[in-house]
């Protein structure tokens, strides 16, 4: 069993995933609004490996990706990676198809980069952008982070943004 974490904002629930999160994540990582996170994944099994593997990140390490929820709806997941090959763990964050430009992102990060400092004693956290996704570019300057310096991950040009201390709000 997975720790049964679950951090509240103002608008947003974050908790650990459950089984019944796989279709809302599987469809996500089918899309291409997954090519920045290995995606997109054209089988149901690359999918459920996937999501199987997200799961076991919090059996191993104790943190991971969140599920957003607003109200009862599925929104994304942000949360705390720290995969083979990383420098030092990552604040990451995916929306889902439609949940774009309503700050869900921003808000739900500074819960988990603060639950990370907290419970963790992570941070200041980094996170890898591409240089192509705006789109996170600009999710991580409205976190307070700058951009530290340009590196390769896993063969793919990518951006190191730097985030402020894990207390620090957006």
């Amino acid at each position: 069993m997975l720790p049964e974490i679950r951090l509240t904002t103002e608008r947003l629930t974050l908790r650990t995933p459950i089984e019944d999160d796989f279709p809302a994540v599987a469809a996500f990582m089918a899309s291409p609004r997954s090519s920045f996170v290995g995606g997109p994944m054209e089988g149901e099994f690359d999918r459920w490996r996937s999501f199987l593997g997200a799961a076991g990140h919090w059996a191993l390490k104790g943190y991971g990706m969140f599920v957003v929820l607003h109200g009862d709806r599925r929104v994304g997941r942000v949360g705390i990676i720290d995969h083979l090959g990383w420098d030092e763990p990552e604040l990451g964050w995916q929306l889902f198809d439609g949940c774009e430009g309503q700050g869900y992102a921003s808000e739900a990060a500074v819960a988990a980069r603060r639950w990370a400092s907290e419970v963790h004693g992570l941070g200041p956290l980094i996170s890898y952008i591409a240089p192509t996704n705006d789109r996170s570019r600009a999710v991580a300057v409205r976190l307070g982070a700058r951009h530290e310096r340009d590196a390769t991950l896993m063969d793919f040009p990518v951006q190191i943004w730097r985030h402020p201390a894990g207390d620090a709000a957006a």
